[in-house]
């Protein structure tokens, strides 16, 4: 393969890479695509092939399973424990072929020439031509045969999915995850008129949600600050407050920020916590474009002295983050089973503490971007008899126009993200969450 036939070869070398890089080694792909500190590989290529590798590892994540069942039904074996490198070129490959608007002949060929080239891989050059080969023959037949919904999730997050919210609902979840979500922004004022002039729709919850169409950062309004990126979902829990004008609010675990702007948008004097400086210089960022203020302090929470009680706490939770796969599929797979009871726990140990920074009769809201009952339902249950101080607030169904099936009968909240549906699947869904809502007394 010489000129113009090698061309994205680089690119598929290092998508191949990357990929391995999250199966195995658990690597965040944002953090491995950032432009400053990312995969030096990935940064070293040109935008064009940073863009061909983004979303040819959004396409392998997103659809794994699929692509990991049809190399079952294709080989005769598993490819040799020691050919790992090999089972990640396959993959770009066949991620290319079965879901992404490239022809072929090119996928097939480049595969086969990048496995060539590896001094690990080379000897199978010529099963991976065949193997590919058949693939593109009979894509169209595998795909049809393959139930999406239920190889979109691992074993293990499938079962909990399933035991939690029915075979039925398990599926149309998955089913949800397979497509690529559209963009959610809160805006400042007038979301009819923002809809309009970005080519969207009004969601009932009041979020503007258009299709992806370059970068953010160009869009109107952006700039002049009218309107922020935060799932419909994720916005649900600091609306929880109510009327908050002139109140003293602490947004704990904060960055990078969706619910501070809201916040402070709605008049809170908003102090808002997070471990990581990082990500609290981003949301200063964007406190300066919005014109919007709080106090901004990177401090562990559970060692942070406030030295002062809140009127309302809202604590957002570090989880699984399961129900934000749609928008980031590596989570399917950087994540495990183990991880859950953990993460439960550490939630718990915050939640305790947001209960200490709340003064008498104020307000505390939990949530988190979990699936997963044992972060969330479980959860809220273990709180409720874990202290003496506290009582449940009920969320109620006006508060959710919109989503109102989000009610749990603890009158707690959970999203889906089969939740909002709408023809365009790209304009449907939601985020999944888990919200509470608890008065200190």
């Amino acid at each position: 393969m010489q000129g113009r036939d090698r061309i994205g070869l680089a690119a598929r070398k290092v998508a191949a890479k990357m990929l391995a890089m999250v199966v195995e080694d658990k690597k965040n792909l944002d953090r491995l695509t950032d432009s400053d500190s990312g995969y030096y590989a990935y940064k070293a290529l040109i935008a064009k092939d940073r863009a061909l590798i983004r979303a040819i590892l959004m396409v392998c994540l997103r659809h794994k399973g699929q692509i990991d069942d049809a190399f079952k039904r294709l080989l005769d074996r598993k490819t040799p424990k020691k050919a790992h490198h090999l089972t990640y070129s396959l993959s770009v490959s066949a991620g290319q072929i079965m879901f992404l608007d490239i022809p072929d002949s090119a996928a097939v060929n480049l595969a086969v020439t990048a496995i060539s080239e590896d001094r690990r891989t080379a000897r199978f050059a010529s099963l991976a031509n065949a193997v590919l080969r058949r693939l593109s023959r009979e894509k169209a037949e595998i795909l049809a045969d393959q139930v999406a919904g239920r190889l979109c999730m691992p074993d293990w997050m499938f079962k909990r999915v399933k035991k939690s919210y029915g075979k039925k609902r398990a599926l149309a979840i998955g089913e949800m995850l397979l497509s690529e979500a559209a963009l959610d922004i809160t805006v400042k004022s007038d979301p009819e008129e923002w809809a309009r002039r970005l080519g969207g729709i009004v969601l009932p919850t009041g979020t503007v949600r258009v299709k992806p169409h370059g970068p953010v950062p160009a869009m109107a309004g952006f700039n002049e600050g009218q309107w922020w990126v935060q799932d419909a979902a994720a916005c649900i829990p600091a609306k929880l407050f109510g009327d908050i004008r002139g109140k003293q609010v602490a947004d704990l675990c904060a960055a990078p920020g969706g619910k501070t702007l809201q916040l402070s948008h709605a008049g809170a004097i908003v102090t808002a916590v997070d471990i990581s400086e990082s990500r609290l210089e981003r949301q200063k960022s964007n406190l300066e474009r919005l014109n919007l203020e709080a106090n901004c302090i990177a401090a562990d929470l559970l060692e942070w002295q406030a030295g002062r009680t809140f009127d309302a706490v809202l604590l957002d939770a570090p989880c699984s983050s399961t129900g934000t796969i749609r928008r980031h599929p590596d989570i399917m797979w950087t994540k495990s089973e183990t991880d859950i009871p953990g993460l439960a726990e550490f939630q718990f140990q915050l939640w305790n503490r947001a209960i200490d920074l709340t003064r008498p009769g104020g307000l505390v809201v939990f949530s988190n971007c979990s699936l997963d009952r044992q972060e969330g339902e479980d959860l809220y249950a273990k709180m409720l008899v874990s202290r003496n101080d506290i009582e449940p607030v009920p969320i109620e169904m006006s508060e959710v126009a919109g989503v109102e099936n989000a009610i749990t009968g603890q009158s707690t909240l959970r999203t889906l993200p089969c939740y909002l549906p709408h023809d365009d699947v790209q304009l449907a869904g939601m985020d999944g969450f888990f919200a509470a809502r608890f008065r200190r007394i």
